[in-house]
Protein backbone atom coordinates (compact mmCIF):
# COMPACT_ATOMS: atom_id res chain seq x y z
CA UNK A 1 0.00 0.00 0.00
CA UNK A 2 1.62 3.49 -1.11
CA UNK A 3 1.99 6.03 1.63
CA UNK A 4 -0.61 8.36 0.56
CA UNK A 5 -3.26 6.04 0.68
CA UNK A 6 -2.64 4.89 3.87
CA UNK A 7 -2.81 8.02 5.64
CA UNK A 8 -6.06 8.41 3.93
CA UNK A 9 -7.27 4.88 5.04
CA UNK A 10 -6.20 5.74 8.72
CA UNK A 11 -8.28 8.82 8.51
CA UNK A 12 -11.22 7.85 6.08
CA UNK A 13 -10.02 11.05 4.06
CA UNK A 14 -10.57 13.50 6.53
CA UNK A 15 -8.46 15.92 8.60
CA UNK A 16 -6.62 14.18 11.73
CA UNK A 17 -7.08 16.69 13.93
CA UNK A 18 -10.13 18.70 13.03
CA UNK A 19 -12.19 15.75 10.99
CA UNK A 20 -13.21 17.88 8.06
CA UNK A 21 -13.64 15.66 5.44
CA UNK A 22 -12.47 15.75 1.56
CA UNK A 23 -9.41 14.66 -0.73
CA UNK A 24 -9.08 18.26 -2.34
CA UNK A 25 -8.63 20.15 1.50
CA UNK A 26 -5.85 17.42 2.88
CA UNK A 27 -2.60 18.06 2.94
CA UNK A 28 0.73 15.42 4.18
CA UNK A 29 2.30 17.05 7.01
CA UNK A 30 5.84 15.81 8.12
CA UNK A 31 5.65 15.47 11.90
CA UNK A 32 9.51 15.95 12.38
CA UNK A 33 9.61 18.82 9.27
CA UNK A 34 11.96 16.74 7.50
CA UNK A 35 10.23 16.70 3.58
CA UNK A 36 12.11 13.57 2.89
CA UNK A 37 11.29 11.77 6.00
CA UNK A 38 8.49 10.09 3.80
CA UNK A 39 7.22 7.35 6.46
CA UNK A 40 4.29 6.03 7.91
CA UNK A 41 5.05 7.17 11.20
CA UNK A 42 6.50 10.62 10.37
CA UNK A 43 3.54 11.58 8.21
CA UNK A 44 -0.28 12.89 9.33
CA UNK A 45 -3.14 14.36 6.78
CA UNK A 46 -3.96 17.90 7.77
CA UNK A 47 -6.79 19.76 6.61
CA UNK A 48 -5.12 23.08 5.21
CA UNK A 49 -6.17 25.33 8.14
CA UNK A 50 -4.67 22.64 10.68
CA UNK A 51 -1.67 22.71 8.86
CA UNK A 52 -1.69 26.46 8.91
CA UNK A 53 -2.61 26.53 12.92
CA UNK A 54 0.26 24.07 13.55
CA UNK A 55 2.87 26.37 11.20
CA UNK A 56 1.95 29.68 12.41
CA UNK A 57 1.73 28.82 15.79
CA UNK A 58 -1.40 28.96 16.61
CA UNK A 59 -3.31 26.34 19.11
CA UNK A 60 -1.85 23.39 17.22
CA UNK A 61 1.18 21.94 19.30
CA UNK A 62 3.54 19.38 18.20
CA UNK A 63 2.48 17.46 20.98
CA UNK A 64 -1.06 17.32 19.75
CA UNK A 65 -0.38 15.93 16.66
CA UNK A 66 1.92 13.21 18.04
CA UNK A 67 -0.48 12.36 20.61
CA UNK A 68 -3.10 11.95 17.79
CA UNK A 69 -1.08 9.88 15.57
CA UNK A 70 0.43 7.30 18.10
CA UNK A 71 -4.02 7.14 18.19
CA UNK A 72 -3.55 6.81 14.63
CA UNK A 73 -1.05 4.10 14.73
CA UNK A 74 -3.05 2.10 17.33
CA UNK A 75 -5.91 1.77 15.76
CA UNK A 76 -4.60 1.08 12.20
CA UNK A 77 -1.92 -1.55 13.61
CA UNK A 78 -4.80 -3.24 15.61
CA UNK A 79 -3.75 -3.75 19.24
CA UNK A 80 -2.95 -7.35 18.16
CA UNK A 81 -0.21 -6.05 15.91
CA UNK A 82 1.40 -3.77 18.12
CA UNK A 83 1.58 -6.53 20.90
CA UNK A 84 3.14 -9.03 17.86
CA UNK A 85 5.14 -6.31 17.39
CA UNK A 86 6.76 -5.78 20.99
CA UNK A 87 7.00 -9.34 21.27
CA UNK A 88 9.17 -9.76 18.23
CA UNK A 89 11.54 -6.93 19.22
CA UNK A 90 12.38 -8.82 22.39
CA UNK A 91 13.16 -12.03 20.91
CA UNK A 92 14.91 -13.38 18.07
CA UNK A 93 12.38 -15.70 16.95
CA UNK A 94 9.47 -13.68 16.53
CA UNK A 95 5.69 -14.58 17.05
CA UNK A 96 3.63 -17.66 15.67
CA UNK A 97 -0.20 -16.53 15.17
CA UNK A 98 -2.75 -16.67 12.72
CA UNK A 99 -1.99 -15.01 9.48
CA UNK A 100 -5.26 -12.86 9.53
CA UNK A 101 -4.02 -10.88 12.74
CA UNK A 102 -1.17 -9.82 11.25
CA UNK A 103 -1.51 -9.73 7.27
CA UNK A 104 -2.03 -6.09 7.50
CA UNK A 105 1.30 -5.98 8.96
CA UNK A 106 3.21 -7.57 5.95
CA UNK A 107 1.16 -5.38 3.81
CA UNK A 108 2.45 -1.98 5.56
CA UNK A 109 6.38 -3.81 5.45
CA UNK A 110 6.37 -3.99 9.39
CA UNK A 111 6.31 -7.18 9.85
CA UNK A 112 7.61 -10.69 7.16
CA UNK A 113 5.82 -14.52 7.07
CA UNK A 114 8.91 -16.90 8.40
CA UNK A 115 7.53 -19.63 7.69
CA UNK A 116 4.06 -22.32 8.02
CA UNK A 117 3.59 -23.71 11.25
CA UNK A 118 0.45 -25.37 10.91
CA UNK A 119 -1.97 -26.01 8.48
CA UNK A 120 -5.99 -25.86 8.03
CA UNK A 121 -6.76 -26.79 4.44
CA UNK A 122 -5.17 -23.94 2.23
CA UNK A 123 -1.35 -23.22 3.60
CA UNK A 124 -1.96 -19.28 3.58
CA UNK A 125 -4.61 -19.56 6.35
CA UNK A 126 -2.01 -21.76 8.01
CA UNK A 127 -0.56 -20.67 11.61
CA UNK A 128 2.57 -18.96 10.68
CA UNK A 129 6.16 -17.40 11.99
CA UNK A 130 6.45 -13.88 11.51
CA UNK A 131 9.07 -11.98 12.20
CA UNK A 132 9.71 -8.28 12.99
CA UNK A 133 11.36 -6.12 10.38
CA UNK A 134 13.95 -3.51 10.95
CA UNK A 135 11.07 -0.54 9.95
CA UNK A 136 8.83 -2.28 12.16
CA UNK A 137 11.26 -2.24 15.09
CA UNK A 138 11.98 1.24 14.45
CA UNK A 139 8.24 2.41 14.54
CA UNK A 140 7.88 0.13 17.76
CA UNK A 141 10.80 1.67 19.36
CA UNK A 142 9.98 5.36 19.03
CA UNK A 143 6.75 4.96 19.59
CA UNK A 144 5.67 2.42 22.37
Amino acid sequence: MKLEDLLHFETDDSCAICGNRGINILTIHHIDGDHNNNVYDNTILLCHNCHHKYHQNRGLSLDDIKKRKENLIRKTLTQYGINAMKIACRNDFGVVAMPFLLFHLLDYGYMSKEENQMGYGEQNDATARFAITCSGKELIEKWF
